[in-house]
């Protein structure tokens, strides 16, 4: 009997009613190769090439899915991006390759930005972990891929703000309190100061349908990697606290509204019978900070991942599910049956 792994974000995990997930990237670049901006084609294919060589014979990534994009159509690179497991620039390149676990929690991007881009997911606040793992791949990959380092200034990377650790620290946040009373753009411009930077999943700037945001440090010469998730640990904490007094206050001073809100977007995703991305990452979102301040009691599963819906409503993993290509209307009804087929039942 074939055992099916569940992907990373179908779990929740430590502090999961604001921490989405804990991700650790790291930029590496391959000696004896031009920049990935600076290979043409011909470089860009023999560097590829030989790296998905290499790598595909470490056993430790036996259980990994490789790609290329060679063999991938539009949709399944969209799809994947839209699952994290590739970056939005490396849905850009046309030559491109890489592998990916099986829970997708580490994936690894070959001519990406740098040569190789290595990045790890954990459910939750748990950044040590997603740092073990993507450190754990880094030394495998280190093992049979030359490195272009430098004694002084560490990894050399494409942009000049990976340079040293070549290490990218972030959290994705739930913040509908925060976002809802309008003291999130401030907050977006303070973190400059700290070395961080807050970005929209599912939107632009501020505004961000379903409140899913990332925080992320900016630079990294001239600090560890630990003083990193440190400073970055640190700033996320505060904006936790934040998200969770706003919340608390919400139901203190408007108990009635945000369980009418709560349960009334439960309802329209419960019976809806088409729905627009945007609807429904909204509805999901008030959804899910009602299952988070606890309004539905015990009649759904404490671990259960509104996040997955948000991934498996996204359109192409949905015209992947189907197997064919959707016009809108048929992309909303889509939308609507997989959120009434996976949607937890209210006892």
């Amino acid at each position: 009997m074939e055992i099916i792994m569940a992907r990373w974000f179908e779990n929740n995990g430590p502090d999961s009613d604001v921490v989405i997930s804990s991700r650790v990237r790291l930029a590496r670049n391959i000696r004896d190769y031009n920049f990935s901006l600076k290979l043409d084609g011909k470089s860009a294919s023999d560097m590829i090439d030989k790296t998905m060589t290499e790598l595909s014979g470490c056993m430790e990534f036996a259980d990994y899915t490789g790609y290329n994009f060679k063999d991938l159509n539009e949709y399944q690179k969209h799809a994947m991006e839209e699952r994290h497991t590739i970056s939005r620039f490396l849905m850009e390149q046309k030559y491109a390759a890489g592998l990916v676990s099986p829970e997708e929690d580490v994936s690894v991007m070959i001519n990406e930005e740098d040569h190789i881009r290595i990045q790890s997911f954990v459910s939750g606040r748990d950044m040590k972990s997603a740092y073990q793992k993507a450190s754990s791949a880094d030394d495998i990959i280190g093992r049979h891929v030359p490195y272009a380092y430098h004694e002084k200034y560490g990894y050399l990377t494409t942009c000049l703000s990976s340079v040293g650790t070549g290490m990218r620290a972030s959290y994705m946040l739930h913040l509908p309190a925060l976002s809802g009373t309008g003291q999130l753009a401030g907050i977006i411009g303070e973190l400059g100061r700290f070395g961080l930077k807050m970005t929209s999943v599912f939107g632009e700037g501020s505004s961000s349908p379903g409140d899913i945001y990332r925080i992320s440090n900016q630079t990294t010469l001239g600090l560890t990697e630990q003083e990193l998730i440190d400073n970055l640990d640190n700033i996320a904490g505060q904006i936790i606290e934040q998200e969770r007094l706003g919340r608390q206050q919400y139901m203190k001073l408007q108990q009635v509204a945000a369980e009418d809100a709560a349960y009334r977007s439960y309802g329209v995703l419960r019976y809806a019978r088409k729905l627009s991305l945007k609807d429904a990452l909204v509805l999901l979102s008030e959804f899910r900070m009602g299952l988070a301040l606890g309004m539905f009691g015990d009649n759904i599963e404490k671990g259960y991942s509104v996040y997955q819906l948000m991934i498996g409503i996204q359109p192409y993993n949905l015209q992947l599910a189907c197997n064919s290509r959707l016009e809108l209307t048929e992309l909303e009804v889509a939308r609507a049956t997989f959120i009434r087929n996976n949607l937890p039942q209210i006892v």
